[in-house]
């Protein structure tokens, strides 16, 4: 899609005017490819496709609002770090509806955004919907964004996860859609083979370095 390349120049603007995390750009841009394809997997709407790709793009820019002591913090976070961190997806909303037309399917992308942390169990946030109830394509970024997050290094974590197929089967039915992770599971596999799997290491073995 010839289009994905302006939205990810606008995002890099952004990065540069904001002082943005550079690691939370490369994240965007993962996730975007990623949901984009699973997204291709059930439609082949172009239009549909690239509401996925936008709302992955721009699900984490709302934490260039987050102070940087929490974002970039080694460790666990306290109950009152974890509130501010937690209100990243509606910052995030509110950035992209700031930047974005004023129309119906920006609108839609915006709640996308906003609940790309609810979990099919109902114990995300920030509205706790739950199942069904949560749109279509924040459930599909739900997947690419816990994908990428435990398939890359993270501050508090300096490794990668060589078994994420595994780690993500026990979220299902709790934080993913079950449905929508088996038939997102193929082509999952796929991109820790091609793509993710270099330098990588077990969950089990990690932990213990």
């Amino acid at each position: 899609m010839d289009n994905n390349y302006h939205s990810i120049l606008h995002v890099k603007n952004e990065v540069l005017l904001n002082s943005f995390p550079l690691d939370v750009f490369v994240h965007s841009v993962n996730v975007a490819n990623i949901a984009l394809s699973i997204g291709s997997l059930l439609t082949d709407n172009k239009v549909e496709q690239r509401k996925v790709y936008d709302a992955a793009l721009y699900h984490d820019i709302g934490k260039s609002k987050i102070p940087p002591s929490i974002l970039h913090k080694n460790g666990k976070l306290h109950h009152r770090e974890w509130v501010i961190m937690a209100k990243h997806s509606l910052y995030s909303q509110e950035l992209y509806l700031n930047m974005a037309s004023n129309d119906t399917v920006n609108k839609e992308i915006g709640k996308v955004i906003r609940h790309h942390h609810e979990n099919w169990d109902g114990s995300g946030y920030p509205d706790n919907l739950e199942g069904n109830k949560i749109p279509l394509y924040s459930r599909i970024l739900k997947i690419a964004d816990v994908f990428d997050a435990i398939t890359q290094p993270r501050c508090y974590r300096p490794f990668r996860m060589r078994n994420a197929i595994d780690v993500m089967e026990l979220m299902k039915g709790k934080e993913l859609d079950p449905l929508l992770f088996e038939k997102s599971k193929g082509l999952l596999k796929i991109l820790l083979e091609e793509t993710y799997s270099k330098d990588t290491c077990n969950w089990m073995e990690a932990i213990n370095i």
